[in-house]
This record gives structure tokens, C-alpha cells and sequence, in this order.
């Protein structure tokens, strides 16, 4: 999983090695990105700028705990595609991003196992 761009022992750093920490912040994360992505998905579908450039920054902001490579770009993407109001290949992006997640939750749900 290295081409998520991040590692258990990186990750735990950034919670000052507190094991417990980590976990309660990755079960929180588990269970806030589902509804996130809910709306962002819903947003992308109504093409609503301003809720798919909302949701993706708070999913971006969600991940950057725990990976700054391609899950956090694939957010990233859709923050700036709603800011510019271009939704040209939107639903690429969307598809990106959730493909990544996938990968993202797989490797943390691995971590607190």
C-alpha cells in the first residue's frame, strides 16, 4: 500500500505515538468519511458547487491525518473543481476519490484490527 503515501509509524507521529489516540481517531474518521462522501456523492449528482466543494474539503481535511498521497489529491481535485465551478470530468474525479477512500479505509480498518 505504499502508493497511499504514508505509513503506520508516520501516522502515529503526527498523534504523539499515543496508540489509543490513533485508534479513536481512525474509528472516528471510518465513521465520519461514509456520510461525507454520502453528501459529496449526492452533490456531484446535483452538480452543487458549492456542497461538493464543501464536502470534498472536509473529507480532505478528514484524510490528511493519515495521507497526504493520492486519497487526499482525489479530494483535493474535487475541492478545486467546486470552487472553479468546473465540473468538467467531475464524475471521474468523484470515482478517483472513491477508489482511493476504499484503499484508505482498508489499510486503517487493518490498523485497529
Amino acid at each position: 500500500m505504499g502508493s497511499l503515501a504514508f505509513s503506520k509509524e508516520k501516522v502515529l507521529e503526527t498523534f504523539m505515538d499515543d496508540e489509543e489516540l490513533l485508534v479513536d481517531s481512525i474509528s472516528t474518521f471510518l465513521e465520519n468519511v461514509r456520510t461525507r462522501f454520502a453528501k459529496l456523492k449526492e452533490a456531484v449528482s446535483g452538480r452543487t458547487v458549492d456542497v461538493i466543494m464543501a464536502e470534498a474539503h472536509t473529507i480532505k481535511g478528514m484524510m490528511g491525518y493519515f495521507s497526504d498521497g493520492p486519497p487526499y489529491e482525489a479530494a483535493k481535485k474535487l475541492e478545486f473543481m467546486g470552487r472553479e465551478k468546473n465540473l468538467d470530468g467531475v464524475d471521474e474525479a468523484l470515482a478517483d476519490l472513491e477508489t482511493n477512500l476504499e484503499k484508505l479505509n482498508a489499510v486503517l480498518k487493518s490498523w485497529i484490527a
